[in-house]
């Protein structure tokens, strides 16, 4: 009797290791070069649990397998040197085997060449940079995505850099005289970006014999003085050229006078600023540097100005006017009161663009300074503050629809834009992601034309909003739509598809 419950035990134990081994799941796939299509051996695999993280390496043939997990929400990721990491994620069910798990690394590029200088010889020790246009509501700006220092033969290497448009640009060097310099120097040969040659970078690329020449032009100074007012302390000038400054001094006690040495010709802003206890007073003044010193520049203080205004909704929304909040690019965003006033404290006393946190059904109608509308011109608080009147609307428009793919399929997770016509105003801009039908909806519309455009993948969301040139290429995909004040708006669109090798 005691030897069969043994055995009726054994047999209960067995059933539920079965049963417990039957609940594991697996998961197994290859990495892939997305370039190239070939397999990626001895790549770092993790799968990642909320609790614990599982790691391989892929065998000769970019396989990876991953057995006994439990069921759950996964994360897997896909490492390796010289290529840009790939990730995904979904949840296992109970026993489930997930198989042909295909995760795609982008090899990162690199760009190299030489700097000399006009006699030949090679320029060691200069920073050359790798640069890509960003894009805000203020336009497009070259950014540094890498840097490199040219070693004593001249020679620079710029890698880690994913597929894409490069323009590269030597640094400023300062000659053995104080009125000599070799000014920075865009690809091929030019001082000023909008005369850059662009390079364009494919995945895994390799562009050699990128080369520049830096010659010695004669600088120029610019010299003046700060008027300030009494009490001031920490006064400086600063000069900057394309939003990236380029020299900073101290101004001299007690004249109050600044010189800037070494300004190769350009354009620039030339800004002042000083502290008044807790008070930040500034000017603003662009110059045009050509040949020649720049005398007697006069750069008057002003302090800084509030700007008092209110703000209406029109239409039932339902929305309290306390859950806004309002700002600009110089101060930071406060919340609106209940009756709708607000108030900014000491901006500068320069242009000023507002900005609105608001919820999605609503849209800016008006901005008025007076009687003048400043949406597109911002607030001008050059010669003092103004009562701003903000008008919201909640008689917005609304558009919905569906995305497919190449192969009429629906569209999941495209990213779907509505960009404004015949304006500047970019706060009018939308976005969407389709779901798993490919159905989208945006809300909030302002009356007005517009183009609706549905992206399989875009690295720079902004290079659609604010870049015309980005989107012009891909007119002919896009949809025109005319939306009236309440309109609802129903459309069906094609995805573009993503570029090849991204």
């Amino acid at each position: 009797m005691q030897f069969s419950s043994i055995l009726l035990c054994a047999g209960l134990l067995s059933a539920q290791t079965q049963l417990a081994a039957q609940d594991k799941c697996r998961v197994e796939g290859k990495v892939l070069n997305s370039a190239t299509a070939q397999t990626l051996p001895r790549t770092s695999v993790t799968l990642q649990a909320s609790s614990s993280a599982l790691t391989t390496i892929t065998d000769g043939e970019g396989n990876f397998v991953f057995t006994g997990l439990a069921a759950g929400r996964y994360s897997i990721t896909a490492k390796r040197d010289n290529f840009q990491s790939d990730s995904n994620s979904w949840t296992l069910t109970p026993g489930e085997e997930k198989k042909d798990v295909v995760l795609r690394l982008i090899p990162y590029g690199a760009i190299a060449g030489h700097v000399r200088d006009e006699a030949g010889d090679a320029a060691s020790n200069l920073q050359v940079s790798a640069m890509v246009y960003a894009y805000s509501p203020g336009g497009r700006q070259l950014r540094t995505r890498s840097t490199a220092t040219t070693n004593d033969l001249g020679e620079y290497r710029l890698f880690g850099l994913l597929a894409g448009k490069y323009f590269l640009k030597t640094a400023q060097r300062q000659a053995f005289s104080v009125d000599q310099i070799y000014p920075a120097i865009y690809y091929p040969n030019a001082t000023d970006p909008s005369s850059a040659a662009p390079l364009d970078l494919g995945a895994g690329q390799e562009l050699l014999g990128n080369d520049f020449t830096i010659r010695l032009t004669h600088a120029e100074s610019v010299r003046g003085r700060v008027v300030r007012p009494a009490g001031s302390t920490q006064t400086s000038v600063s000069l900057t050229a394309s939003g990236m400054p380029t020299t900073n001094v101290a101004v001299s006690e007690p004249q109050g006078t600044f010189e800037l040495h070494g300004v190769a010709p350009g354009a620039y802003t030339l800004a002042a600023d000083a502290r008044v206890g807790e008070k930040l007073y500034s000017v603003r003044r662009p110059i045009q540097v050509v040949a020649g010193d720049i005398e007697g520049i006069e750069l008057r203080l002003v302090p800084p100005v509030d700007l008092n205004g209110v703000v209406r909704i029109e239409g039932n929304s339902g929305i309290k006017l306390s859950q806004l909040r309002i700002g600009t690019e110089w101060a930071t965003r406060v919340a609106v009161k209940d009756d709708g006033t607000f108030a900014l404290h000491d901006l500068m006393a320069v242009i000023n663009h507002p900005t609105i946190e608001r919820p999605d059904a609503l849209f800016v109608k008006s901005m008025r300074c007076g009687n003048t509308d400043v949406i597109e011109s911002g607030v001008d608080l050059t010669g003092g503050g103004c009562e701003l009147v903000v008008t919201l609307s909640a008689n917005s428009g609304q558009i919905e629809g569906n995305v497919v793919d190449e192969d009429e399929q629906p569209a999941k997770a495209a990213s779907v834009t509505l960009l404004p016509q015949g304006t500047k105003r970019t706060d009018l801009a939308r976005f969407a992601t389709t779901d798993a039908s490919g159905h989208f909806k945006i809300v909030g519309v302002a009356p007005g034309s517009y183009r609706l455009y549905a992206w399989e993948h875009v690295d720079d969301l902004n290079a659609v909003w604010y870049d015309p040139d980005f989107v012009k290429p891909f007119e002919t995909l896009g949809r025109s739509l005319q939306i009236a004040e309440g309109g609802r708006e129903t459309v069906s669109l094609k995805r573009i598809a993503k570029p090849a090798g991204q």
